[in-house]
């Protein structure tokens, strides 16, 4: 009887699940048992906590004190609170800024636009699971924190294939600029085509403008044409992100523009937008695309 590895391997399909569900499996287990147990709490300092407590009431505070049984904090307001330990039930650096005193969290999908990537990568153990256009769903995961590999497959009929596999690696990063290359592969049975290419994200993770080039291949063949990317991200709330997503494509294909807007929860972004081709037959397909975020 073969073991189950060797099962798991047997087919495209199978492949592609135990591809993606096992990353995804270990990139939870943390989660998980972070969330039964109560929290560490780090020493006092100047980092910038976010706080959820036993009420559901949620606070962003630096630690001040602490001892046996009570934690002291001190708000962004300046307020200093004092609570019991146990009332604590969850605590992690706040990722985003204050604005006019509202937190913005940071975009959870901010390592894509609205189906292709940005520069940025995922950090080591996050990942997430969602769907383009609700029938084509897709995880991601962060092997590294300069490594990210993605993986999805339509949901038709009941055929799962093609499936596709796309490793990123970033090869610079500051504060202003993150610059990856990757792949973005199909499998239809023994042939596969896909594009490589090369995207710089230029800005913040409210402000951005992204930028890419690409080259399309069938095996082993490259079409010689280049492909172009242009899009531009900016926040305009703490909870909507207005998108535009936009491409040269080689032959007949021409320019395809997309726009839309993300709205973005702790861990939950929701995408509608519309995607359209300058060439005739001008064309237009409605956009919906949801994403939920792990160990963040």
């Amino acid at each position: 009887m073969p073991d189950p590895l060797t099962m798991a391997c047997t087919s495209p399909l199978r492949r592609f699940l135990f591809a993606v569900s096992v990353p995804m499996i270990a990139a939870m287990v943390p989660a998980v048992a972070q969330a039964q147990t109560p929290p560490d709490i780090p020493d006092p300092g100047e980092v910038l906590y976010e706080i959820r407590l036993a009420d559901g009431s949620q606070v962003f505070a630096r630690v001040v004190e602490r001892d046996g049984a009570q934690v002291v904090l001190m708000t962004a307001g300046g307020s200093r609170l004092e609570v019991d330990r146990s009332q604590i039930r969850e605590l992690r650096p706040a990722r985003g800024r204050f604005v006019d005193g509202e937190f913005w969290n940071e975009d959870p999908g901010g390592t894509r636009l609205l189906f292709t990537a940005t520069g940025r990568t995922l950090s080591r153990g996050e990942s997430f699971v969602g769907t383009y256009l609700v029938v084509l769903p897709f995880a991601a995961v962060g092997v590294t924190d300069r490594v990210t590999i993605a993986a999805g497959a339509p949901v038709l009929f009941g055929d799962f294939e093609p499936f596709y596999v796309a490793p990123k690696a970033q090869i610079f990063h500051s504060p202003a600029a993150q610059i990856s290359l990757g792949t973005l592969a199909f499998f239809f049975d023994d042939e596969v085509i896909g594009v490589a290419y090369g995207v710089g994200t230029f800005g913040n993770d409210d402000e951005a403008l992204s930028a890419g080039l690409g080259y399309f291949y069938s095996g082993d063949e490259v079409v010689n044409e280049p492909a172009f990317m242009l899009s531009g991200e900016t926040r305009v709330s703490r909870r909507i992100k207005l998108i535009s997503e936009n491409y040269v494509l080689p032959d007949d294909v021409g320019v395809v523009l997309s726009g839309g807007i993300r709205i973005i929860g702790d861990r939950f972004n929701i995408e509608i937008g519309v995607l359209g081709a300058l060439a005739e037959p001008e064309c237009c397909l409605p956009i919906l695309n949801f994403s939920y975020s792990f160990g963040r």
